[in-house]
């Protein structure tokens, strides 16, 4: 039985073959747990050393700045960064902007970063290998462009 698709009779065989949200997110979970599990004897996630990084690459001059940058739902976000925070890894700082608070990493934070950093780059370097470099370049160019497609609807 050949499935095909209409806009009045899509198939859930359709659905399973071309969801870009399933297959973006079984994608996800799979590349985050094997960054996890590298990532794993520094005490943090993906999430987390991905946050550090945004914040030494572009020190935010307040949570929703930094949720901008990363494409993060903001309380999802406030709730990532109390947890760094009370790791001792992340301190705020008043900008001068309002009442916004900056981020930055604390002394601690920066030596957690740097063990963090080497094990992503094994992770990243193992992560290459099986996809390939030249194919990861192009597919990261390719979803970086595509997000911004997609976020300009939001």
């Amino acid at each position: 039985m050949t499935s095909k698709m209409t806009k009045d009779h899509t198939t859930p065989n359709d659905i399973a073959k071309t969801c870009a949200a399933l297959y973006s997110r079984v994608f996800s979970r799979l590349v985050t747990r094997h960054y996890n599990n590298k990532l794993a004897v520094t005490g943090l996630r993906i999430t987390q050393f991905s946050i550090l990084n945004a914040i030494k690459l572009f020190p935010p001059e307040s949570i929703n700045q930094l949720a901008e940058l990363l494409g993060m739902e903001r309380t999802s976000l406030q709730r990532t960064v109390e947890k760094l925070i009370s790791k001792e890894l992340l301190k705020t700082e008043p900008t001068g902007t309002k009442r916004s608070l900056g981020l930055s990493l604390t002394a601690k934070g920066e030596e957690i970063y740097e063990q963090a950093l080497e094990r992503w780059e094994e992770a990243h370097e193992e992560f290459t290998d099986m996809v390939g470099s030249e194919n990861w370049a192009e597919t990261a160019l390719q979803l970086r462009e595509y997000s911004g497609k997609i976020k300009s609807t939001l």
